[in-house]
């Protein structure tokens, strides 16, 4: 009983306490959670390998084939533009399915969670799918809408500078450092005002359906207001996260390097010199890292589902005081 209490939801928490109810409740319960949520992460775990073997294998031939007809033509064709214009749309699409995958994937999970925040208790699923569909159709909505919100900045940084270049011809070139610098602290500041999304986010998924503007309006400052809580705790589950994944990826990692190697070598004069089987092995190894990763992600969200818990609490407890 008094583990029980510790886990539950709503309670203020320092971010030490977070973190271990976070870490508690994820182990605790992952048997539960790996069955509710296993179909949705192979189908992530498929769409990451198919993204990662175009990235691996067609990024770095783009790279080579651009910059060979650079170096000898000293132009580009515009059926070598149109040919890896398809390719890269190709790749903007699977990067939006794996985003897509990875929320319904993450949906499964929730859903345990919001069990988990009306019971106080996570059961195992009766059915092979148990998922909810509504809330996974919220998941996709509120993930899609929180990158639209994180995009706005920088989509206005970049309409500035095509306005600059249009008045005044080459403008970029002529000031590329300082586009650059002013672009890199553009976005430290939409990374740092970002962490308290992660609780809109979570609030609009946990709470009664409503409009995700309204809850972006009516809680962004509640999430501000605790951003030194969502600091500490984002930074130190996500280096945790990203520790993990190095170790999980590596052997993606090689593969992808193997194959720039290769383009590389393709440039000087050299054989292409990859076994002929090399896109199948790579899609297998990317779903594979996926899948595994994606478990040691979402650490990340039980512990943004702890942190709302706590924010909900403490801004509870401000506002019976006053």
């Amino acid at each position: 009983m008094e583990k029980q209490d510790d886990l539950t939801l709503m309670k203020a928490r320092s971010y030490r306490s977070v973190l271990k109810a976070g870490f508690q409740l994820y182990t605790g319960n992952f048997r539960r959670l790996f069955k509710a949520s296993w179909q949705m992460a192979c189908i992530y775990a498929l769409s990451c390998g198919a993204l990662g073997a175009m990235v691996s294998i067609k990024l770095p031939e783009i790279t080579v084939s651009i910059l060979h007809q650079i170096t000898v033509l000293q132009a580009i064709s515009i059926e070598l533009l149109r040919q890896y214009f398809i390719n890269i749309l190709e790749i903007l699409g699977l990067t939006l399915l794996a985003i897509a995958t990875l929320s319904l994937a993450s949906a499964s999970i929730l859903n345990k969670l919001k069990e988990h925040k009306d019971t106080g208790t996570i059961t195992l699923p009766p059915h092979w799918f148990s998922a909810s569909p509504r809330l996974m159709g919220r998941t996709l909505k509120g993930v899609f809408l929180t990158l639209l919100v994180l995009l706005i900045p920088l989509l206005i940084f970049i309409g500035l500078l095509a306005t600059a270049d249009a008045l005044s011809p080459q403008f970029t070139l002529r000031h590329l450092t300082t586009v650059l610098g002013a672009m890199l602290i553009c976005t430290l500041l939409v990374l740092l005002f970002a962490l308290p999304l992660a609780h809109v986010l979570m609030k609009y998924l946990m709470e009664a359906p409503c409009n995700y503007w309204n809850t972006l309006f009516n809680n962004y400052g509640r999430g501000l207001r605790h951003w030194g809580s969502l600091f500490l705790v984002f930074f130190v589950s996500l280096l945790l996260v990203e520790i993990m994944t190095l170790v999980i990826t590596l052997p993606a990692n090689i593969l992808s390097f193997a194959n720039q190697q290769a383009q590389q070598g393709v440039l000087i004069g050299d054989p292409l010199g990859m076994p002929s089987y090399i896109l199948p092995l790579t899609f297998v190894t990317f779903a594979l890292c996926s899948f595994i990763q994606f478990y040691v992600s979402q650490v990340t969200l039980t512990h943004n589902y702890y942190i709302y818990g706590s924010i909900e609490t403490n801004e509870y407890e401000k506002d019976t005081l006053h």
